[in-house]
């Protein structure tokens, strides 16, 4: 019996085939592992992981395996950075106060799943996408996201001695369709009171505060939405502004190294869903 799950790990990377297989894998081969199932898929994904230095891309045939991957994940790698790539949902019909949103832009903005794949897109253009374990379904990669260039071009960096103009601050947001309002609530929004501005951008999991004196950015301090107080002090934050439909001609595919693996659970499921979804489309 197996004293923690670390060990796990360890005795799948004791096993000399699967070490062999995972060795031919980063070297740019394409290999095949059978008789892996629920759970166990997790763990080798998690060995994997450990032995190689790329973001991993894990594609399943439906969301819930997806889902249950990156759940299971976090069982054998705690510490590291596992992201679901979601699929935007299309929705037939909104209600009269949706519709009224969406003329506003606050409603796509506010749109959580929009937020994650701008998230994730983000983290694989940094300098530290090294860790990184990205699970997604085969719909969500299909859909097209925006360009390398374009997100780095729509992306604003807001830093603690920087110089900005509060005024053009405020007029890009606008023109980016966040919603101004008497205090923040929703990715999408932000509010002005005197030298202090309240964020909450779409791909952000908490909202920021950043304190002007005159045109210099003095501090920027992640809150809490609920007791509006401060979580911690950051040196810097990315400012993104993109709708969802917006020039989207890229794939996810285009922000991996090229060497990076990618990992395909039931690669039949997937080639099946694939068509279902070209033919629905």
């Amino acid at each position: 019996m197996f004293s923690s799950i670390p060990s796990f790990s360890q005795h799948l990377f004791d096993d000399t085939s699967f070490a062999g297989a995972v060795s031919e894998l980063w070297s740019g081969k394409s290999i095949s592992v059978d008789g892996v199932y629920d759970g166990a898929r997790a763990l080798a994904v998690a060995v994997i992981r450990q032995t190689g230095n790329m973001p991993i891309l894990v594609i399943t045939a439906v969301t819930e395996q997806a889902e249950q991957i990156a759940d299971d994940l976090e069982l054998f790698m705690p510490t590291a950075k596992n992201l679901i790539f979601p699929a935007l949902e299309h929705r037939t019909s909104v209600s009269e106060t949706e519709e009224k949103k969406i003329e506003d832009n606050v409603f796509v903005l506010a749109d959580d799943l929009f937020g994650q794949r701008i998230r994730v897109l983000k983290q694989l253009s940094g300098d530290s996408c090294s860790p990184l374990i990205i699970v997604s379904a085969i719909l969500a990669l299909l859909q097209p996201v925006p360009s390398k260039r374009l997100l780095a071009e729509r992306t604003q960096t807001l830093q603690v001695g920087k110089r900005v103009n509060p005024e053009q601050l405020r007029r890009f947001l606008v023109e980016s369709g966040y919603h101004s309002t008497p205090a923040v609530d929703l990715p999408g929004e932000f509010a002005v009171r005197g030298s202090i501005f309240d964020l909450f951008a779409p791909d952000w999991e908490q909202p920021v505060r950043v304190e002007f004196f005159d045109e210099e950015i003095e501090s920027i301090r992640r809150f809490d939405l609920t007791t509006q107080r401060s979580l911690e002090n950051v040196n810097k934050i990315d400012l993104t502004r993109l709708l969802p439909n917006e020039a989207v001609a890229a794939s996810l595919l285009d922000y991996l190294p090229p060497t990076s693996p990618i990992i395909l659970v039931e690669p039949k499921e997937i080639e099946l869903a694939a068509q279902h979804i070209r033919n629905l489309s």
